[in-house]
């Protein structure tokens, strides 16, 4: 039997302290043993360096150094990972179950053909709360055209498939929609059918903080890919965001059941499955405080009306905060196992 390949877990971090000890959890707590995990920071005074020091994992790498933002962290981490395979988890989401990464490259291997595996998610408060189950349909590039259907802390990509630069670093908010669109013309993509991972819903997202960002990058998007717009566009994406919701329900039972990797909890099944089919996202809590996003930010014209200030249509947006440059004399440090 061949040897199993080795898998990058790509990490760029930016003052996420609050959650990165998650992501660190879920990523050493996998099955799957042959793999490396990246964390590229931007120089965080959060406590951020004191988690990355005290982690115990010695696949760990890390570094932290001022960057030009998260998608140039992204490209610096694939530039020193090894792995054949490489996934994408920020710093502020995690794997959902142990043994994601071993389903992952299970199907990869079944079926070479394939360069990019992509499965479901689930929303996830600061407090660790399961709010709803974000469900992927099988792979359509038509569909991707119409809406980023894709949750970027799910997918695995071969490097093979990639170039030298993971991120198109031009983009400030939608670069992994980015990233989709540009493979999807080449090289084919397959869903796995599991809960791979959880996207953070937390005030300090790009979701709440950077629309004006986003808009900038649907209109380039639209020039360069096509991907659709314009008031039949926006009631189609209505049409599926209840689709997805209502199939997105059936994922309910198994999320409360399954093993998690990461600090985690239900809060009984049928209070989940009431925010997976009547609760509007900007309503759903953040925390225990029962704060909400509900009213924080006000998005474009077209994006409110697709959107009806629930879930983002037009594109499921990478999440990290606004980066700030640290002070001048901020030293660079890293630190690598002492075997390779």
């Amino acid at each position: 039997m061949s040897r199993p390949p080795l898998v990058s877990v790509l990490t760029p971090s930016f003052q996420q302290g609050s959650w990165l000890a998650d992501n660190l959890r879920s990523v050493a707590g996998q099955t799957y043993a042959n793999l490396e995990h990246i964390v590229m920071d931007g120089g965080s005074d959060d406590g951020t360096l004191e988690i990355l020091r005290r982690a115990s994992d010695p696949r760990l790498r890390w570094w932290s150094e001022r960057d030009r933002g998260q998608s140039h962290a992204l490209n610096k981490a694939l530039s020193v990972s090894r792995g054949e395979i490489v996934g994408w988890l920020n710093s502020d989401d995690a794997y959902f179950s142990p043994s994601v990464i071993q389903d992952a490259v299970d199907l990869l291997r079944r079926r070479p053909e394939v360069s990019v595996v992509y499965g479901h998610a689930a929303l996830v408060n600061a407090d660790g709360l399961i709010l709803q189950i974000i469900w992927a349909p099988p792979f359509s590039r038509r569909l991707l055209l119409l809406h980023d259907f894709i949750l970027q802390p799910t997918v695995f990509i071969r490097r093979e498939a990639l170039g030298a630069d993971m991120a198109d670093e031009t983009y400030d908010f939608a670069m992994d929609y980015e990233l989709w669109l540009r493979l999807s013309a080449k090289a084919r993509f397959a869903r796995l059918d599991r809960l791979v991972a959880i996207d953070r819903h937390h005030e300090m997202r790009k979701s709440t903080r950077m629309l004006g960002a986003l808009d900038k990058d649907l209109v380039r998007l639209r020039e360069r890919y096509g991907i659709h717009s314009g008031r039949a566009a926006n009631a189609a994406r209505q049409v599926w965001k209840i689709a997805n919701r209502l199939i997105g329900a059936t994922l309910v039972r198994r999320a409360s059941h399954e093993r998690l990797a990461f600090d985690g909890h239900v809060d009984g099944r049928l209070a989940l499955l009431r925010r997976q089919i009547g609760a509007r996202r900007g309503s759903m809590p953040m925390n225990r405080r029962g704060s909400s996003e509900e009213g924080a930010f006000v998005g474009s014209r077209e994006l409110r009306i697709a959107d009806s200030n629930d879930d983002q249509l037009v594109a499921e947006p990478t999440k990290d905060p606004i980066r700030e440059a640290p002070p001048k004399d901020r030293k660079r440090e890293e630190r690598s196992p002492t075997q390779e």
